[in-house]
């Protein structure tokens, strides 16, 4: 089985999140946008190896981190897809608007619609295009643990924004309910932001899905 935890990062309270195998002392982490040293001294500290990064998509509060912990671990980095590349080569820029510290750009694999990743043992990841937020969001559905990772295109009773750069408010209509409101009513919602929440709820109660 695989156990997660969250650990809450940057001024945006961004829900960096932590899977661990514990059997094979490996673990996946997503979205780390900042307390890169934090993460890997803890990861380090209990015998567990960092084998992956996962994003959801390129906004600094969720990749932030990202460059300095595949520095400290060699963790292998997915995500998002390649239409969010110009999000990435802008960090700086985004950084400076919000006045946070730089993040380096990093090398990363894009991802596609319907692939499937297994970034460590008994993991296995489909990918689900979801632009909108960003033109390159991905989330990431496991069948087998019925959840699905949104990053910031589905939360509980809202949506991600669309309102900065490259965001796309019908896209991300056509996202939430074509790639996630299909997903069983029982998986579970890692949001980016907030509470976790589930398909059903979202599909039957949120007021932004129209």
């Amino acid at each position: 089985m695989i156990s997660y935890q969250v650990v809450r990062v940057t001024p945006f309270a961004q829900n960096c999140r932590i899977f661990i195998n514990q059997e094979k002392k490996q673990a996946v982490v997503s979205d780390p946008g900042a307390r890169a040293d934090d993460i890997y001294t803890a990861l380090h500290d209990s015998n567990i190896e960092l084998k992956a990064i996962i994003i959801t998509h390129m906004h600094l509060d969720h990749v932030g981190g990202v460059a300095r912990l595949h520095e400290l671990s060699n963790a292998k980095i997915y995500g998002s897809s390649i239409e969010d590349s110009p999000l990435l080569l802008s960090l700086d820029k985004q950084a400076k608007a919000f006045g946070l510290d730089n993040a380096p750009v990093f090398d990363t694999q894009y991802l596609k619609d319907g692939e499937i990743i297994t970034p460590m043992h008994d993991f296995s990841l489909k990918v689900l295009s979801t632009p909108g937020h960003t033109p390159g969001g991905v989330s990431y559905y496991c069948e087998k643990e019925k959840y699905v990772l949104t990053g910031d295109t589905l939360f509980e009773g809202s949506v991600g924004r669309t309102d900065f750069p490259l965001g796309n408010t019908d896209d991300l209509m056509q996202s939430i309910k074509e790639k996630l409101f299909t997903l069983p009513p029982e998986t579970t919602v890692l949001s980016g932001h907030g509470s976790d929440t589930s398909i059903g709820e979202e599909k039957a109660n949120n007021p932004f899905v129209y």
